[in-house]
């Protein structure tokens, strides 16, 4: 599906300035009555004050525009705003549920409308069938089944979560006759990492546990099903302004890359950050 994070800024939203909206009325002006031209000069003058009120209104209607305009996009809408992009779909909010995972849900409706059956489909049986599920994997290894991999936010309620899960799955109208669904819970893999950070000169003393406490951070956004972890990537997040160099004492720690399985995803392991001192 399409990452809405990552998509342009839409023309339709406005950048406002007020002090350009000034401008604009005061040429506007001139333009019909040329005379004016030496008391637009006082910033005390009663008619520039009166232009300024005038612009300001303008801008906070720009703005009104502005704000309605991105309710009326799924990558911007929010709270109620958002309640109303799901019910077009007829998908309703669940109890509780931000507005990312709602927003997600969304996406994967629409994507689901084209029939029954569609990876998105199941994905979207999963995630409304419980809270508890923060995403689902979905394939098809032997034709005519369908096996359903459920990452869970909370692993101890794992039998209940995946019972729901599936007894959505099989409601009526959920899936195709004779489509068998099996399901499984996603495996954490942990990702285990020993580094020594050397500090430039003008870098703070506490850098490396603020880059540590920045690392869980990131690896847990980054983190989903069957997404591997490249070593290159944890160097991304550690060689951070101030970080001269990183290296990696301890082989496998982490692997070059560390490959999962469909039903797996990544958790922070054994993080062992060390300051090397100044390089």
């Amino acid at each position: 599906m399409i990452d809405l994070t990552k998509l342009p800024p839409p023309a339709v939203i406005e950048e406002l300035d007020f002090e350009a909206l000034v401008t604009v009325h005061k040429q506007d002006l001139l333009q019909r009555q040329p005379s004016a031209a030496n008391v637009l000069a006082l910033p005390s003058e009663p008619l520039v004050k009166q232009i300024e009120a005038f612009s300001y209104r303008e801008m906070l209607l720009r703005g009104r525009i502005n704000d309605a305009s991105r309710a009326n996009l799924l990558a911007f809408a929010s709270g109620t705003d958002l309640d109303h992009k799901g019910a077009f779909y007829n998908l309703a909010r669940m109890p509780g549920e931000a507005d990312e995972r709602y927003r997600s849900r969304i996406q994967l409706r629409i994507a689901a409308l084209a029939g029954n059956g569609t990876a998105e489909q199941y994905r979207l049986l999963a995630l409304s069938a419980s809270a508890n599920v923060r995403d689902a994997n979905v394939t098809s290894s032997t034709p005519g089944s369908i096996a359903v991999v459920l990452w869970l936010i909370d692993a101890s309620q794992a039998q209940a979560t995946s019972a729901a899960v599936l007894a959505a799955m099989n409601a009526p109208n959920a899936r195709p006759l004779g489509v068998p669904v099996s399901m499984a819970v996603a495996r954490p893999v942990a990702l285990n990492v020993t580094a020594t950070l050397w500090r430039e000169a003008s870098a703070p003393a506490d850098i490396v546990t603020k880059i540590t406490a920045s690392f869980m951070a990131s690896l847990a956004t980054y983190s989903s099903l069957g997404r591997s972890v490249p070593q290159s990537w944890v160097t991304a997040q550690l060689q951070q302004p101030g970080i001269s160099r990183v290296e990696f004492p301890v082989a496998g720690h982490p692997a070059g890359n560390t490959v999962l399985a469909a039903d797996e995803y990544a958790i922070a392991g054994i993080i062992t950050l060390t300051d090397g001192g100044v390089a």
